[in-house]
């Protein structure tokens, strides 16, 4: 009975050499990639100033303040060049990796299925019963005009004949 208890007790805690493994594996995985952004952080900092030299304008006149703008500004065309030259290999680079992705499934003769969409044969009833009920009103406002027409032409025929007046029955 307690070996029993004791089992349960086992399963309850979710605690076991496995379980803890994973933990300390979770743990050190986490302070890894803590590590990783301090050290990229760093990096990154360290490029910067080498690249930007640090500002000094206390005390400067305004000529040697305008003087300072222009060599930022300068070195910001600079970055912004390089950004975009280093945003084209990027794209350069990715469709190469694309195109060749492409021919390597070429050649090994598997291809990747696109994902198809599906419709329900409710929505192609809809479709087609929305098409046809467009075609009606169609033929109907056609049918119409022409009705239209029709009775346009008697009144304008109607018109054009004189008048029946009772002095032209006096005549006959």
């Amino acid at each position: 009975m307690t070996k029993e208890k004791k089992d349960f007790r086992h399963l309850l805690s979710g605690g076991g050499r496995k379980a803890k493994i994973k933990n300390m594996l979770m743990k050190k995985a986490q302070e890894d990639l803590a590590r990783e952004k301090e050290r990229e952080e760093a990096e990154r900092r360290r490029i910067i100033s080498e690249r930007v030299p640090p500002l000094r304008i206390d005390g400067a006149g305004d000529g040697s303040v305008m003087a300072t703008c222009e060599q930022i500004l300068d070195l910001l065309k600079i970055a912004e060049g390089e950004k975009w030259d280093l945003e084209e290999r990027k794209k350069k680079n990715e469709q190469e990796i694309m195109d060749l992705k492409q021919k390597a499934m070429e050649g090994t003769g598997k291809f990747v299925k696109p994902h198809l969409n599906r419709t329900g044969k409710n929505l192609l009833k809809s479709a087609t019963q929305l098409e046809i009920a467009k075609r009606k009103e169609a033929a109907n406002m056609r049918m119409q005009s022409m009705k239209l027409k029709q009775v346009e032409k008697k009144s304008l025929a109607e018109e054009d004949k004189p008048p029946i007046s009772a002095d032209a029955d006096e005549e006959e």
